[in-house]
């Protein structure tokens, strides 16, 4: 772990870029990612290739928003197939790692923004609670839940995202059980907050 005043010259100095063979990282710029205690607590900084590479995911910060419509069906995303981590996965409405400096609610905002073209800053969204990988998920995470209505439309990224479904928690678990293609994380969420 390179300590925090390195790491900050270093990319004051450049522009870090990932030097991958993946098409998804190759052309993003570099992400910095808080380093965490088992109490949730920063004590340093990784680079996101770098937790990856050494196994260090359970020490990074990650949210999930789950975007729920009134019948109780989650809007549920299947992972494009040139993803990095679990190709054609089904997965949170939007997931992503909370960069250092960031709070996991800002962290939340920017992803529903990127990856589904969604302004979350006038619509009314909950955090339900946090995960830790002690209690069933890759890292720390903080699961947020954004109620809809059932003509909401969802205007997702096609580079993330193949297609998407919507399904109880029940149809999740089931899917899941039946050997489906499911992020554990997403199995957690439903199992601990529905």
């Amino acid at each position: 772990m390179m300590p925090i005043r390195e790491l900050l010259k270093i990319i004051r100095a450049r522009s870090v870029v990932v030097l991958s063979h993946s098409k998804e990282l190759d052309q993003m710029e570099e992400e910095i990612l808080d380093i965490v205690n088992d109490q949730d607590e920063v004590v340093g900084v990784m680079t996101r290739s770098q937790a990856y590479a050494e196994h260090r995911l359970s020490s990074t910060r990650a949210v999930w928003l789950m975007i729920k419509n009134q019948q109780g069906a989650f809007w549920i995303p299947q992972r494009s197939a040139s993803k990095v981590s679990c190709p054609s996965a089904l997965d949170g409405s939007a997931v992503g790692h909370v960069s250092s400096g960031e709070t996991y609610e800002q962290a939340m905002v920017r992803e529903a923004q990127e990856e589904l073209n969604l302004n979350l800053m006038n619509l009314s969204y909950r955090c339900l609670g946090k995960l830790t990988p002690t209690t069933g998920s890759v890292a720390f995470i903080a699961v947020f839940e954004l109620q809809v209505s059932d003509d909401f439309v969802i205007d997702y990224n096609a580079e993330d995202f193949s297609g998407f479904f919507w399904l109880t928690p029940q149809e999740i678990i089931k899917k899941y059980e039946e050997g489906c293609s499911i992020r554990k994380t997403l199995v957690a969420i439903m199992k601990t907050f529905y």
